[in-house]
Order: C-alpha cells, then structure tokens, then sequence
C-alpha cells in the first residue's frame, strides 16, 4: 500500500471539496454518505449541517491514514467533532500540534482548527491547509453552508492551531512510557505543561506558559519524526515511579550529528543524582536505541571531572574509548554484541 503523506492529503481534501460534497439543500438530496459511513451510530439526518469534522476524517482515510473513529486520547467525541482532533493532536505524541496562527509556517496537508467562524465559540470549525501563503492560507473545508469548497482565510486569531500528522502514520494505542526499577522515562504532553515549564534544561529559569506548549511542541514533533534506524531527538521526562507527576529531570537521544548513531544525555535535577538513577536511565535509553529503534550505536561523553556521569555511562553498559583534546572522556555503545567486545579490545 502507498504510504500515506500530506502532500497526497492535501490533493485528497482538494479535490473531495470540489466534488462537492453536501448535505440537503435546495432540493437536493445529501451526498454525504461516503462521510458518514465511518460513523455508524450517526445518520445522514444528524450529520446535516455539521460535517466539517468528519469530511478532515474522511480525507485523512482516503489518503492512507490509520485512524480510529474515536482515538484513545479523544475524551469528548469521535472525530466528527473538532474538539476531539485537538485532543488526539495533543494525546499521540507523533503528531505535531501548534496553537494559534504565528512562529509556526502551515504546509500543505497540515489540518487546521478554528474558533468563532461560523459561531461565538471554541472549536466550531476544522479544514485542511492546500496551500500557505504569505498572510493567508487556502484550506479545503466541509460544511462551508452546508458544502464542501475551497476557501481563502487569513491567519488571524479565528485559527485555533495546526495539527501537522507525520507521513507514513498508522494509529497505535497509547503510547507506553518506558520503565526502569524506579523511574519512569515519560513521553510528555500538553498535560505536562506546568512541570515543563518549571523543570526545562537551557539556563533552568522558569518558562512561560508560552515557551513550555513551544518546548512540548517541539518534543511532540520529534516524537513523530523518529522511526527504525534513524533517531532525530528523543527527549524524555524523567519521573520516579513513587511520584509519577514530577519532573526530576531529562534524558534521551540527540541524533543531530548522526541519526543512526546518536548521541545520549541524561540531566537530573541536583536532588536526583548519585542515586543510581543516571545508570538507570543509560540502561534504558540503550536498550530503546537497540531494540525499539535498531540504531546502529549510541555515543556519549562527559566532562573529565564529571566522575559520576562517568561512572553511570560505563555501569549502564557504555565503553569508554577515547578522549576529547582537552581530556573529556568519550564512550560508545554498539548494538552489535560482536563489535562491542571488539571495541573494549581496543580500548
């Protein structure tokens, strides 16, 4: 099967708007039932008139997309409502949601949300970007009164947000934090907001409200990106397991030099360190490289006055193989047992 993208979304909504698709209207009858089919419990009756929702669904499912009527990480409704596709954005951390129209540049197959279109409330219409343009964006939408069409909207405060789905995206279940005897690795979410903003590394000043959704944004974009033998950014929370709801620090996988090879970091809070818990989440971080995302190796290195980073990436299975210039020990993981042994050989 071809692998679905949003560039073949954004044909796909296209040329569905230009059909056009419509409820019952002047005398005619409604022509929704391709739409409407994906609901069951849902009649072409109550679909009249708001529809706006499930034509993005109907879309997204014709261009290859696999997703469910009513995700998990939809708390209010199925996906015929536009608040339910804010809540799946913002659960499935493979999906990218920005909020409201600036700092972020729509694409073409980007789904786009809106306040107060049609009504003086949230959430009250969705459509799909086919084209950005300098201050305006072209969306292919449904239920325009009562029809699909093609209509030109500035980027103004009527735009809720943007939800970016990755190419090649098939639903899975919640994903599953990662686990090790005390921590838990976590992936966050729009839920987290206060912790991040409190807890996020760069000079560890408290971040707005703003800057924490911008971090999470980012975080939740890397997820998506990520896949089998490549690794963009992999940035974890890191909670303990007695008090899942706090923060104690970050950890992951940088692969900015090298996707296939990335390299690890580990960032405790003061409070948090010579516990063990470095070494735990190295151990984990390894085995996800090895095992969830069949990367070829992981590179690390600390300060040479640093002895306990040291020590946690040589206990979590780390070699250490060399030095910077100015003396800071460099260490390697290779996923192949064979190389590994090769490697503390050399060493």
């Amino acid at each position: 099967m071809e692998k679905a993208t949003r560039k073949k979304l954004a044909k796909i909504a296209r040329e569905a708007a230009q059909i056009p698709f419509h409820g019952r209207i002047e005398g005619e009858e409604s022509n929704l039932e391709p739409i409407v089919r994906f609901f069951p419990k849902w009649t072409l009756r109550e679909a009249d008139g708001l529809w706006c929702a499930a034509f993005v669904y109907y879309c997204c499912r014709e261009a290859g997309f696999e997703i469910p009527v009513r995700p998990d990480e939809c708390r209010t409704c199925h996906l015929a409502g536009c608040i339910a596709w804010e809540e799946f954005a913002e659960g499935d951390p493979r999906t990218a949601y920005h909020k409201g129209s600036e700092g972020f540049v729509p694409e073409a197959g980007d789904i786009v949300l809106y306040d107060r279109v049609f009504e003086n409330r949230e959430h009250d219409h969705i459509g799909i970007v086919i084209e950005n343009r300098e201050d305006t964006i072209l969306a292919a939408e449904g239920n325009l009164n009562n029809r699909s069409g093609i209509i030109e909207r500035p980027k103004d405060a009527h735009i809720r947000g943007y939800i970016r789905i990755p190419d090649g995206y098939g639903y899975r279940r919640m994903i599953m934090d990662y686990q090790t005897e005390n921590l838990i690795l976590h992936f966050v979410t729009e839920n987290d907001l206060s912790e991040v903003a409190r807890t996020w590394p760069g000079d560890h000043h408290p971040l707005s409200d703003a800057e924490a959704r911008e971090a999470i944004a980012s975080m939740r974009g890397n997820y998506g990106r990520n896949e089998k033998g490549c690794i963009r950014h992999l940035c974890l929370a890191v909670c303990g397991k007695d008090h899942p709801e706090k923060i104690m620090g970050w950890c992951g996988l940088d692969g900015t030099k090298n996707h296939a090879e990335p390299e690890i970091f580990i960032l405790l809070d003061e409070a948090y360190r010579n516990r063990g818990y470095g070494t735990q989440c190295v151990k984990e971080l390894l085995r996800i490289a090895a095992e969830d995302y069949a990367l070829a190796g992981v590179h690390g290195g600390c300060a040479k006055e640093n002895a306990a980073s040291a020590r946690a990436m040589e206990k979590g299975g780390m070699t250490r193989y060399g030095t910077e210039d100015n003396g800071d020990p460099l260490f390697r993981f290779r996923a192949n047992k064979e190389s590994c042994r090769e490697e503390k050989t050399r060493g």
